[in-house]
């Protein structure tokens, strides 16, 4: 056990008692919170769509800009998109 694990239990556990959520966000969270600690606890994480869109499982565009929109909305992540194909977003895990 990292020294950040009990640190991601406590955020899945919150986004997973939270109402205002459905199992969508809960998917691409739980991939963004493995992305995070893959990369070191680092604060910002360099993503693409497409990444999250596999590791989330999901298929239509529109959930995923949905989903992340509403993430940011309820300030579980601090996402800044880039649209430059070249480039990544980047997104931020915030507790």
């Amino acid at each position: 056990m990292t020294p950040k694990t009990p640190i991601i239990l406590s955020l899945y556990s919150k986004i997973a008692a939270d109402e205002r959520v459905n199992v969508w966000h809960i998917s691409l969270y739980t991939f963004i919170l493995l992305l995070w600690q893959k990369n070191g606890y680092q604060n910002h994480l360099n993503v693409s769509r497409r990444q999250l869109m596999v590791g989330a499982h999901f298929r239509s565009k529109s959930t995923y800009h949905k989903c992340i929109s509403q993430l940011k909305d309820l300030e579980y992540i601090a996402y800044m998109p880039t649209y430059d194909s070249y480039q990544r977003s980047s997104i931020e895990v915030l507790y």
